[in-house]
């Protein structure tokens, strides 16, 4: 976990959320289920890695459809994967494979 990268990724998740609250009520609820996460993020405060499972948030992309924004379900994966620790040497080789280079 780079403080200065999970930085850079909760402002763009932020940035994603933001465009999309006015328009569909559960990107309100995951921006509030994330507040005190992403902030901390841009504090810079997070002094350990948080678990996938205890970041909140993720159920909403498919039960309340939020999979259909596609930049707001990349930021949050971006996000995720930062604030858990950071990219794995596996996803890094996948990613590669894949020609993504985050």
């Amino acid at each position: 976990m780079h403080a200065d990268t999970l930085k850079a990724k909760a402002r763009v998740l932020r940035a994603s959320l933001r465009q999309h609250l006015a328009r569909d009520p559960a990107v309100g609820q995951l921006q509030r289920e994330l507040e005190d996460l992403l902030r901390r993020a841009e504090a810079g405060s997070l002094e350990a890695p948080v678990q996938w499972r205890d970041i909140p948030g993720r159920y909403l992309f498919t039960e309340q459809g939020l999979q259909q924004y596609r930049e707001l379900e990349q930021a949050y994966a971006e996000f995720c994967i930062e604030a858990s620790g950071g990219e794995s040497p596996a996803l890094r080789k996948l990613r590669e494979r894949m020609g993504d280079h985050g």
